[in-house]
């Protein structure tokens, strides 16, 4: 049974996501990156529960990609949700490459295509037992 929806607290889908476990009153969380950034600066203090990284980074990337390893690493399973028929990139790309070699189980809907896939999310959900749900997909930026 779902008890838990973590992200990484990125505009677009990250943020769908929390917003709808906190207007449902679903425990949330999971890791954001360190300075607790976003595409548009950093990220709103609503989001109380998610845990900044806590290491040193050469750069951004490896910051942002530091938060997707752990929340595909401290989840049952990931959700990926496609806004858009655009190319998948960047931290959506990482997601799914990160977590099929993973051998977690993940489920990828692309609502540009057909929005009632998202119903057999449900049947993923307790076919896998998956109690804390990653929820991964494009920034707004890139869904836009």
């Amino acid at each position: 049974m779902l008890e838990k929806i973590v992200s990484g607290g990125q505009t677009g889908v990250d943020r769908a996501a929390l917003d709808i476990a906190i207007a449902l009153g679903i425990e949330y969380g999971g890791w954001c990156p360190k300075g607790r950034l976003d595409e548009n600066g950093s990220l709103p203090r609503k989001y109380k529960n998610l845990t900044e990284v806590n290491a040193e980074f050469s750069n951004e990337k490896e910051n942002y990609d530091a938060r997707t390893k752990k929340n595909i690493r401290d989840s049952d399973g990931t959700l990926i949700l496609l806004p858009s028929s655009k190319r998948i990139k960047d931290g959506t790309l990482l997601t799914i490459e990160v977590v099929s070699s993973s051998r977690k189980p993940y489920f990828i809907v692309d609502l540009s295509v057909d929005t009632s896939a998202i119903e057999g999310c449900i049947g993923w959900i307790a076919d896998y037992d998956i109690n804390t749900l990653n929820v991964a997909g494009p920034r707004e930026a890139a869904s836009s």
